[in-house]
């Protein structure tokens, strides 16, 4: 089969659901580096590909963060989670991540269609069984009337002794009961804390073999396996259906004078479900993403610190629910650090997504380049700032935009002659590996940029006799569409091509605008940099 002829490529669809991030602030380049990134670099090369991928996610409104948010705001959650809510999607729109839809479980049209997930697979989670009601110590502030879990909770996680807010542990992935966190502290000194009895609604989890099969079949890495294994250990094949928050969506059967409303990481698996039925509709198949028989290929993007929500309360109980399918594939992506230390919003340890993207000397391409050639399925990586003004100037305006600019100089006149055989075959190749990169149970951004890098440096593909600087350019606008999205677009318009770069129109003869300028990339400056740069890392090396 050759992509670029498109003669025997039967388009495919896919679901692609990065998380849904919490509307408590803006982006920073910590969220945009894993999951956001990697979701739209597999739906750009699906693209260029010939297939019919669709981006679906939306905003976790009910997360205790948006509550504890609007507490220091002296503001409401709703009013909170509207307002970063819609900062993400410029944030998203800023560093060209494509949705195609964005959920927002508080707000009509989606509450409506949520609340009705969240009943009907609660109706029918209950009728197989699987939910059941435990007694859980909680602490309750009498003085604010608040019971302090999730992030109004702190203290040191049980697995790894890490400091801990909320009910996970960032550092080793572990997820927990209130009682069980290790020298539990109220965020907020409102007064004594009493550890009171309630009922809480948990779900009754599949065999774990049957869970573990499961994992490994999506391709899920053993040490992902191995944390899935201790959380089960430890609670007893249950995951939490309930918390005592006033701010979510109510669930029944509470105790007089206790809340109970939906656990944010139990509710994303009905969001998955709501993502797959606006899927269908978006894309005209007709049926939820999820059908087993839907013909769909569905993936999830998430950091470390969502295995459990993703591995046990999606997958664990697509398994209950017995009428749809897990996720096909759970890609999982280690932490991106700045300068060796976690992003903070708290602590204004973050580069901003805006502020990169609004920069008039970065251009957003650079940025996503630099980030997606980080191996996050491997490991963590950090931002560094002289790795970072390495790859603007060293790399990118004086490396790939000089070969730009040299190739542009070629370009024919009127229609170019049709590519040399080795030149589609040396295409063909690193499309494929791209497709290696990105379509698959493990990703690799990193392998993705390399196919990339292969291309632009070919000389004896940009000196061909035939043409080869404008076949060149535009096999360059093929694989630098994942990664660069506004040069790749703008080298195939340039050269004649209309809308997106795809595979099937590469072999159009098209004459080149050879009156337009080349794109390129400007160099950037320490200066530019620390323009985007928190107070701590200032002043920014030198380039």
């Amino acid at each position: 089969m050759s992509l670029l002829t498109g003669d025997t490529h039967t388009p495919r669809h896919y679901l692609l659901v990065p998380p849904e991030a919490t509307p408590n602030g803006p982006l920073h380049l910590g969220h945009i580096g894993g999951p956001f990134l990697w979701s739209d670099m597999i739906a750009r090369h699906l693209r260029v590909r010939g297939d019919l991928p669709l981006v679906i996610t939306g905003s976790d409104v009910y997360e205790s963060y948006v509550a504890l948010k609007a507490h220091a705001e002296n503001s409401t959650p709703g009013e909170v989670a509207a307002r970063y809510g819609q900062r993400i999607q410029d944030d998203l729109t800023a560093m060209r991540i494509g949705v195609d839809a964005f959920i927002v479980p508080d707000q009509q049209p989606w509450r409506e269609q949520f609340e009705q997930e969240v009943a009907a697979s609660m109706e029918r989670l209950t009728a197989r069984g699987a939910v059941l009601t435990r007694t859980e110590r909680v602490p309750h502030c009498a003085v604010s009337d608040r019971w302090v879990v999730g992030g109004w909770l702190q203290g040191r996680c049980p697995e790894c002794g890490a400091g801990i807010a909320s009910y996970f542990c960032e550092e080793c992935s572990a997820h927990f009961l209130p009682e069980s966190v290790v020298e539990p502290r109220p965020l907020l000194d409102e007064g004594p804390l009493t550890w009171r009895e309630i009922s809480s609604l948990f779900l009754r989890l599949p065999d774990r073999g049957l869970l573990d099969t499961t994992l490994v079949d999506l391709g899920v890495a053993d040490r992902y396996r191995a944390t899935v294994a201790r959380f089960l250990e430890r609670d007893g094949l249950t995951v939490r259906l309930s918390a005592p928050q006033t701010w979510g969506v109510p669930l029944p059967g509470s105790e007089p004078g206790v809340p109970r409303a939906l656990f944010p990481y139990a509710g994303i698996f009905m969001f998955a479900r709501v993502a797959g039925a606006v899927h269908g509709r978006l894309s005209g198949t007709g049926v939820n993403a999820f059908d087993p028989d839907s013909g769909v290929t569905t993936l999830t993007t998430l950091g470390v610190d969502n295995v459990i929500p993703t591995l046990v309360s999606i997958v664990g109980t697509s398994l209950l629910h017995g009428d749809m399918k897990p996720y096909d594939r759970c890609l999982i992506n280690n932490f991106y650090r700045l300068a060796g230390r976690k992003f903070s919003t708290s602590a204004r340890h973050a580069v901003w997504a805006a502020d990169i993207a609004a920069s008039p000397a970065i251009g957003v391409d650079t940025v996503r380049y630099h980030l997606a050639g980080a191996d996050l399925e491997s490991g963590a990586a950090s931002f560094e700032t002289a790795a970072f003004l390495r790859t603007a100037n060293a790399t990118l305006a004086d490396g790939l935009g000089k070969r730009i600019d040299a190739a542009w100089s070629r370009l024919p006149e009127g229609l170019p002659q049709a590519p040399a055989p080795a030149v589609a075959d040396l295409l063909e190749s690193l499309l494929a590996e791209q497709s290696a990169a990105l379509d698959a149970a493990r990703v690799s951004t990193r392998r993705a940029v390399a196919a990339l890098d292969r291309w632009c440096a070919d000389d004896a593909v940009a000196h061909a006799a035939e043409d080869g600087a404008y076949w060149w350019l535009k096999g360059l606008s093929l694989l630098a569409f994942p990664v660069m999205p506004d040069l790749a677009e703008l080298v195939w318009q340039r050269l004649g091509g209309a809308g997106e770069p795809r595979t099937a129109a590469f072999l159009a003869r098209t004459p080149a605008h050879r009156d337009r300028p080349a794109p390129g990339f400007g160099r950037v400056s320490a200066a530019d940099l620390d323009a985007c740069l928190p107070d701590t890392l200032r002043p920014g090396a030198d380039a």
